[in-house]
């Protein structure tokens, strides 16, 4: 009997202490018409996502496009971490960005998850999966935002929630940035479905705007643009990024479930001769 209480607790010790599987954002590579991302190793999700760009508006047509273009954001505010996320190594923060060179360029940008699973529906990006738009500044516009759902239909119902978060991720911080400068983005939706994401009235360094979603989703769609309150803008632009959350390791879950099997020993009442 004494034995198994032991041996009980520390089983539930080695349960409590047991670490837990790294949170990540996805990484990306390749652009400007075809960029991929990858889950990184120990996340929740495996897999990753194609990012495919097309439908290229060019607004100058002397500048050509830029396109898909991976984004590694570092010096990371206490902002940031106060959201109780977890950076990649470095620590960094990684993003597929969607760039420009010119008023008036656009195009339509699609990031396809049939290749991530791990999670509750495999070949897509989990119900309450976190993800973010970062420095979508002025006149930078994310519209006819829509997702389709595992079987590829387009999703009709709401599907986003938020904004959670709209706070300035890198070093030196600019506090309350909405107050200070005057304009958060513009957030509207969704009809039938389908959101608009509007840029802010004045650039400020690197805002980090966070959502989760409420559905699964296969699929999200939108038009990157840059309007015409401009003149030669020069290179600019937002861009996504993808977080999967931490979950407890398999070896503490079964750790966990040997301490209770083991205390259900320890307390079972002797039988009396």
């Amino acid at each position: 009997m004494q034995l198994k209480r032991i041996l009980c607790g520390l089983l539930v010790i080695s349960a409590t202490c047991a670490t837990t599987v790294n949170a990540r954002w996805m990484q990306f590579s390749g652009g400007p018409v075809t960029a991929f991302g990858v889950w990184p190793a120990s996340a929740l999700l495996n897999g990753g996502a194609i990012v495919t760009a097309n439908n290229f508006t060019n607004g100058i047509p002397s500048t050509a496009f830029i396109g898909l273009t991976p984004i590694t954001v570092n010096n990371l505010s206490p902002d940031y971490f106060a959201q109780n996320l977890q950076p990649n190594p470095g620590p960094v923060v990684t993003m597929i960005g969607t760039p420009y060179n010119d008023t008036g360029d656009k195009y339509h940008v699609v990031v396809d998850f049939s290749p991530t699973s791990g999670g509750n529906i495999p070949g897509t990006f989990p119900a309450g999966g976190t993800f973010a738009i970062i420095d979508l500044d002025i006149h930078e516009n994310y519209r006819n935002v829509k997702a389709t759902d595992v079987s590829g239909n387009p999703i009709t119902t709401p599907w986003i929630s938020g904004p959670n978060a709209y706070f300035d991720m890198t070093n030196p911080m600019t506090v309350n940035p909405g107050v200070t400068n005057g304009s958060f983005p513009t957030f509207t939706g969704p009809v039938a479905g389908v959101y608009q994401m509007l840029g802010v009235s004045w650039n400020d360094d690197a805002e980090m705007w966070l959502f989760k979603t409420t559905q699964n989703v296969k699929t999200i769609a939108f038009d990157m643009e840059v309007t015409s309150g401009q003149i030669n803008a020069g290179t600019g632009g937002a861009g996504w990024a993808f977080y999967s959350p931490p979950v407890p390791e398999p070896t503490a879950m079964a750790l966990a479930c040997g301490a209770l099997a083991i205390s259900s020993c320890a307390i079972r009442p002797r039988r009396r001769s």
